[in-house]
């Protein structure tokens, strides 16, 4: 029967493939923070790692941290394409917001 330690790392492991594996960001954001406890616990038991383990967790986290850092430029590029919009709307003022309407009934004869 495994410890509870190593349910932890087990459960991390495959919280961060899994998180990795998401394709939308908000599902990959989400399943980073569901091991957000098993985290805690893992920092605060004394527990120690094999060399093996340490360097595969360090290999997710690093594809963990560029991932995020991919999050990022994506989130950057869309809130720049908003502002701009923004800008534009802003800018744009109409002179005549409307077109005259046309005339129906001439009162000439």
């Amino acid at each position: 029967m495994k410890t509870r330690d190593e349910r932890d790392l087990v459960y991390f492991e495959g919280m961060t493939l899994a998180a990795l594996d998401q394709e939308d960001g908000a599902a990959f954001i989400q399943c980073l923070l569901m091991r957000e406890k098993v985290c805690e616990r893992m920092t605060a038991s004394s527990a120690g790692l094999d060399a093996d383990t340490a360097e595969r967790l360090r290999a997710n986290e690093t594809r963990v941290i560029e991932r995020l850092e991919e999050e990022r430029s994506k989130l950057l590029k869309e809130i720049e394409r908003y502002s701009e919009a923004r800008r534009a709307l802003r800018s744009y003022s109409p002179k005549f917001p409307l077109p005259p309407a046309p005339a129906f009934f001439s009162f000439k004869k």
